[in-house]
């Protein structure tokens, strides 16, 4: 009965020492991320963590520094704004073709899109189709490889060039 008393009292503690933690967090936006500082008595580093609730320290989901960007929100603090589509800050904790959990590839990694990534199904083919599939929808939405010119008195200068009208070299008759 005493141990049990004992471990609720550390459990107390933790938890009262995690809600000053939190209250005493400074939180900014940088960059795609939230960077959280604790008070500086406390040697607990740069915590990062993006708008999936995880921090990019070992702890991802259970680290204070989600609780103080959740705090944060709540009060209307500014929000991180999107990465445009495919691209990756970080590598995503769960795959998004296929949902199995993902990890880091350091090969993937580029400037367009950001850090590469690989499937534990699907391996770098799932990182290839989510790049494939954003591509697609940018696609459909500007039918243009040359948009029309318009000129200052609204004349049509060029006509412009749409996708579906590229002829290919599969599109020639064949000899």
């Amino acid at each position: 009965m005493h141990k049990g008393n004992v471990l609720d009292s550390q459990k107390s503690l933790k938890e009262a020492s995690l809600q000053i933690l939190r209250q005493d967090a400074r939180v900014t936006v940088s960059g795609y991320f939230y960077a959280v500082d604790f008070d500086d008595s406390v040697d607990s580093g740069q915590h990062r963590v993006g708008k999936d609730r995880r921090c990019t320290c070992p702890l991802g989901t259970a680290c204070p520094a989600v609780l103080a960007v959740a705090d944060y929100l709540k009060e209307g603090g500014k929000r991180a704004p999107d990465p445009p589509p495919g691209y990756f800050p970080v590598a995503p904790a769960v795959c998004p073709v296929c949902g199995a959990e993902a990890y880091y590839d350091s090969r993937l990694n580029s400037k367009r899109r950001g850090a590469g990534w690989a499937c534990t199904k699907g391996g770098v083919s799932h990182y290839w189709q989510a790049h494939g599939k954003v591509l697609q929808e940018l696609f459909a939405k500007n039918p243009w490889v040359f948009p029309p010119v318009i000129g200052p008195d609204g004349k049509v200068l060029y006509p412009g060039l749409r996708r579906d009208e590229v002829i290919t070299k599969d599109d020639l008759p064949r000899e």
